[in-house]
């Protein structure tokens, strides 16, 4: 990386700001002082919330569309540009919702019309009565026989249709009760219904005055769809230039907040990668007058943590940036863990998820969410799949089926070898099936953990020998101290349980283990005396937590990688539940179609829940069993700046 600074008159600023984003390798920086700038209101923010809310209802599709023809600049030709779009289109789409709220109105009451055929008494008469009031609408159909307690009042209820949940009807009142009348049917849940005045005709003939109505205005409101139409037709292309380019001028002067202005002066700096920072000079420069821009190149024995960083990986690893991003980004010019941890994560889902058919079909599906999608997983997805095969050849697995391929267990040439390096553990020397092996595939996985535990705190160990802290690099329970010890507890209770061989004799104990711990234990005045600075205060109690810690951590940290066999042996189990349950496991049993479903309907579950979960448990192993042996994160990420379109 380079640091950029660019300065120059104010009124180049723009072009300037420009330039950065269309070459999309500048980071602004985020401590410039803003001075001038802090209380001005972006002018185009509010034109472009317009234009895109007028794009989304008449349906504009907004698209990515160059916009170097468009000669609007400033917020005011915008304005005036807007200024006729809006009139024809609040015209419009005034005029849609008027007939829509018209349409709805005589829709619903003329369903309800329907509902009151049996009464053919013109509405004007029924309503327009001296001495008696009438209530029309409807009522819970559970509270119906409620009613009838009350049929000795002086009121009448006539029901004319029951649907649903509801019974319609009208009740006739005298004038001198009908308080009491309203007051009861509401407590019954009556919902009274206010017919229009203009439907003076019986139920009949509104129904069909209403029905025609509707039509007419069915109509009217198809032909102002076709007009609305019409217009985001005739308007498409060239508001689709002008939302691309407002919305880019708005981001460019969103920029200006991250400027120091001051005496008609413009100032800001950012990073760049070194081999595009002449191109980038070159781009601000150019066509503007009185600007100056400036390089300095980065010095990584003494980087601030502002400097960002950008990855570089080759095509196999680089999906899996995306862990490493999760745990968090190495600082600038320090280590990148990505391809380690695309090599160890492979590898230990290829472990876990051992199957040819079922690995293969997950790399046909990665690589179509590839060509579809832009998920971040769809490529990781990929490779792990032919892990996952490979690893099925060596159990001798296609979709759970282990008579397809030899496995490991049956190739009496190598497996003689497994055995015999296992030693006195007992390992069978005919297994069946994988079952029978569980103890060597358990111990398989200890030894993974141990070898990649073993490489963490070596890469651990060399990153401190080169940031200088050699007291770290010496004495920490992840250095050159903690490696002897570790691998000296490895060796001496291997060599001691599997073979039998007296390792761990009094000057094997004393000098691989003794003498390791009691360097971690003195860590802080032997940091001291290695460095020659002043030592911190020495605390017995917290280095002995410091190494009863360590000690723990050795432990829960190498028996963590069993789960990689539990896995295994889970994966071996669950097809051979699908295996029973399609009828496989019977010896001569005929392929038939219901066994080929439960297989295929099997598979699926597998692969959708233990590949899942397989994914997750080789996360955490990288992320508490191997990153933090090594590996703090604390740099932040290259964001370029761009105009996105999104």
């Amino acid at each position: 990386m380079s640091l950029i600074t660019v300065d120059g008159s104010v009124s180049s600023l723009d072009k300037a700001l420009i330039a950065c984003c269309e070459c999309k390798t500048f980071h602004i920086s985020q401590s410039g002082a803003v001075l001038h700038n802090l209380g001005e209101q972006n002018p185009y923010e509010n034109i472009f919330s317009r234009v895109r809310d007028i794009a989304l209802n008449l349906k504009i599709p907004v698209k990515d569309t160059d916009f170097s023809g468009v000669e609007y600049e400033t917020a005011e030709d915008f304005e005036n540009y807007l200024a006729g779009i809006d009139s024809r289109y609040e015209e419009l789409t005034s005029k849609h919702r008027e007939i829509t709220q018209s349409l709805r109105e005589h829709r619903e009451t003329n369903a309800y019309v329907k509902h009151l055929m049996g009464l053919e008494v013109p509405f004007s008469e029924l309503f327009s009565m001296k001495y008696v009031k009438t209530r029309i609408g409807r009522m819970p159909l559970d509270n119906e026989e409620k009613l009838r307690h009350y049929a000795t009042k002086c009121f009448i209820f006539q029901e004319f249709e029951k649907t649903g949940d509801y019974v319609y009807g009208i009740y006739l009142v005298p004038v001198q009760y009908f308080e009491f009348a309203d007051e009861l049917m509401l407590s019954l849940g009556f919902e009274r219904t206010r017919l229009p005045d203009y439907l003076e005709d019986d139920a009949e003939i509104a129904d069909k005055k209403l029905s025609t109505l509707i039509e007419d205005e069915e109509k009217e409101k198809e032909r102002v769809e076709k007009e609305i139409s019409y217009f985001a037709d005739e308007i498409s292309d060239s508001f689709s230039e002008i939302m691309c380019k407002l919305k880019y001028k708005s981001r460019i002067f969103e920029l200006r907040k991250k400027v120091t202005i001051s005496n008609g002066r413009f100032s800001f700096s950012g990073y760049c990668p070194t081999k595009k920072a002449k191109e980038l000079k070159t781009a601000i420069v150019k066509n503007t007058k009185n600007i100056q821009c400036v390089e300095i190149p980065i010095d990584k024995k003494n980087v601030s943590p502002e400097v960002p960083v950008k990855l570089k990986n080759n095509f196999f690893t680089r999906p899996f940036e995306m862990f490493t991003k999760m745990y968090g980004l190495p600082v600038y010019g320090g280590f990148d863990p990505t391809p380690y941890v695309a090599f160890t994560y492979m590898l230990m889902f290829g472990i876990m998820f051992g199957d040819v058919g079922q690995g293969l079909l997950i790399s046909l599906l990665g690589f179509i969410l590839t060509k579809k999608t832009k998920n971040g997983l769809a490529p990781v997805m990929i490779r792990l799949g032919f892990f996952s095969a490979a690893f099925g050849v060596v159990y001798g697995s296609v979709f759970g089926i282990e008579t397809l391929i030899k496995p490991i267990f049956h190739r009496e040439n190598i497996w003689y070898g497994v055995c015999d390096m296992m030693g006195n553990l007992g390992i069978p020397r005919h297994p069946e099936s994988i079952f029978q092996a569980a103890t060597a595939v358990l111990i398989f996985a200890l030894f993974v953990g141990i070898i990649l535990i073993l490489i963490s705190m070596i890469f651990n160990t060399v990153d401190n020998f080169k940031s200088k802290r050699t007291g770290e690099a010496l004495f920490d329970i992840n250095g050159v101290a903690g490696i002897v010890l570790y691998a000296s507890l490895v060796t001496g209770l291997a060599g001691s349980l599997m073979y039998g061989l007296p390792i761990m004799s009094a000057p094997y104990v004393i000098c691989l283990i003794v003498l390791p711990a009691l360097l971690i234990f003195f860590k802080t005045p032997l940091t001291a005396l290695v460095t020659g600075k002043k030592a911190e205060k020495f605390s017995i109690a917290e280095s002995f937590i410091g190494i009863f810690e360590g000690a723990l951590s050795f432990l829960s940290n190498t028996m963590s990688f069993l789960r990689i066999g539990g896995f295994v042996l889970s994966h071996a189990g669950f097809m051979l539940v699908v295996s029973q349950l399609a009828g496989a496991s019977v010896e001569g049993a005929p392929v038939t179609v219901g066994m080929v479903i439960t297989y295929i309907i099997g598979n699926i579950l597998v692969m959708g829940i233990e590949g899942l979960l397989s994914g997750i448990q080789v996360l955490r192993l990288e992320f508490y069993e191997v990153f933090s042996r090594f590996y703090n994160g604390g740099g932040s990420e290259f964001s370029p700046l761009m105009i996105n379109n999104d």
